[in-house]
């Protein structure tokens, strides 16, 4: 670089430094400036700060989650400096787009996400000091070592661990203590309520999308829409402690175990940091603020990375179902008391997703922070993840592609299994008998036949013929990129 290129460089870097001074002057003099200049490196810097200040200053907007929305937001959110004049206009001016929607810093990042495009030298250094000043919630969390995260890819995802609240220690009641029916609540049931009090309300319809597990033989049904603006539960059921983690632009519920090792001694608690890495959330645990890949279970920064480098966090089976089939086949099933003690107005989600509405109902819209690939699915396809030993590795089964008679048979980490759906209309991946298997639906149930004529009969947990049993290997729902993105090998079993 000659030194006309390094007296450039420098009044770049000059230029982009008093973009994190508290002084909203400052900054629309300096972006004018860039602007000017017409030097690509600074698009980095300019996307980071429309996203910060088109939510900062439209939280009633897009603040997350909307049940919040009508308290103050955090002080932070709330100065006037964070303010970027101007820094749309820039953009236009050193990029080819010109988004002008009410969603434009959305447009922007996700066009940024594709451009693959170098920033200033010192970029992840002065990314650290924006949201350590602006967003010091995420900021705090974000200036870890180590770190096997590119921090350029980590995007802000609307919310912090300041008022995105994990959902801790909720009570579970009898599921037909709870339970609405098909159309709300009968007559019966309001005149029940009416002489108890104290009953639970009767809130869970048979249509309500659930996430139904079963810890130590009791089954459990946690409704997705209650779900949503918490992102995240801890509790401890049947002794053992669990972490029910939802990735809402990814659809991703995964339950964790939250032992580390062998013993109890090493519980973690949990929660949302209010980032995306590849479209997927970034958790941290409460009592180290080590980082955590959502989708992978795997710590990502901090002090875990740093004495345990290949610790993965063992999980449950997870059903994605809906209400009436789930009690259908768990009828002693627990729910969850819609009573959380935190307040929330949950019924706002009840069939609403809000400005996501876009990312679901149209195709060609993918996360911020999401390089598109041509592979082998949709990005957005629904699919069902295995891993194996190897936490780097996962096979997906397409969930649409599964009919209700079809039975797939593939091999997974060396191991050769089936996938079918369940009883509950759900993907169940279990240790194949003997192939091929014949799936068989008859006034016993769900039952698989194998090559040698044996019947195994379709259960939660293990596929059963006699004394014999093969058991059910848990996995994760999710969409096709978040596997693809974070995993280095992505098997499609079909």
């Amino acid at each position: 670089m000659n030194h006309t290129d390094d007296t450039t460089t420098d009044g770049l870097h000059s230029l982009t430094d008093r973009l994190l001074d508290r002084d909203v002057d400052a900054h629309a003099a300096a972006i004018e400036e860039l602007a000017e200049k017409g030097d690509e490196r600074v698009v980095p810097h300019l996307v980071e700060l429309l996203v910060i200040d088109s939510i900062a200053n439209d939280w009633g907007e897009f603040g997350f989650p909307a049940v919040l929305r009508n308290h103050d937001p955090p002080r932070y959110l709330e100065l006037p400096e964070v303010r970027w004049p101007g820094v749309r206009d820039a953009l236009a001016t050193l990029a080819d787009p010109d988004f002008d929607s009410a969603h434009a810093w959305v447009e922007w990042e996700s066009w940024y996400s594709q451009q693959g495009i170098e920033p200033l030298a010192g970029f992840e250094e002065w990314k650290l000091g924006l949201y350590r000043s602006y967003l010091p919630p995420v900021g705090g969390l974000l200036d870890c070592e180590p770190r096997e995260f590119d921090l350029q890819g980590i995007r802000w995802g609307n919310c912090d661990r300041s008022f995105l609240a994990a959902l801790n220690a909720p009570s579970f009641v009898p599921g037909d203590a709870v339970d609405a029916g098909e159309d709300g609540v009968s007559a019966e049931a309001d005149k029940s309520a009416a002489i108890d009090s104290a009953a639970p309300e009767r809130y869970l319809q048979d249509d309500h999308v659930v996430f139904g597990f079963e810890i130590e033989g009791t089954a459990y049904a946690v409704p997705r829409w209650i779900l949503f603006p918490h992102e995240l539960l801890n509790a401890e059921l049947d002794g053992v402690p669990v972490s029910l983690t939802y990735c809402t632009l990814c659809n991703a519920p995964i339950l964790y175990d939250r032992r580390l090792g062998d013993g109890d001694s090493d519980v973690r608690t949990f929660g949302s940091t209010g980032m995306l890495a590849s479209g997927n959330k970034v958790m941290y645990d409460e009592e180290t603020e080590t980082l955590w890949d959502q989708h992978a279970g795997t710590p990502i920064g901090g002090p875990t990375l740093a004495e345990s480098p290949e610790l993965f966090l063992d999980q449950f089976a997870v059903t994605q179902t809906e209400w009436g089939d789930w009690k259908a086949e768990y009828p002693a099933t627990l729910a969850l008391d819609i009573d959380t003690g935190y307040g929330y107005d949950y019924s706002h989600y009840d069939g609403n997703i809000d400005f996501f509405e876009h990312y679901w109902n149209r195709e060609e819209i993918v996360q911020p922070g999401v390089r598109r690939a041509e592979g082998k699915l949709p990005e957005k396809a629904s699919v069902y993840g295995i891993t194996g030993s190897d936490p780097e590795a996962v096979w997906v089964v397409p969930v649409d592609d599964l009919g209700e008679e079809e039975v797939f048979v593939g091999e997974i980490d060396g191991r050769e299994v089936i996938a079918l759906l369940d009883a509950t209309g759900d993907v169940a991946v279990y240790e194949s008998p003997s192939t091929p298997v014949e799936r068989v639906d008859d006034t016993e149930g769900i039952a698989v036949v194998g090559d040698d004529g044996t019947r195994w009969r379709v259960t939660r947990n293990e596929l059963r013929a006699d004394s014999d049993a093969r058991e059910r290997i848990p996995g994760r729902h999710g969409l096709w990129f978040a596997f693809r993105t974070h995993y280095e090998t992505a098997h499609v079993l079909a």
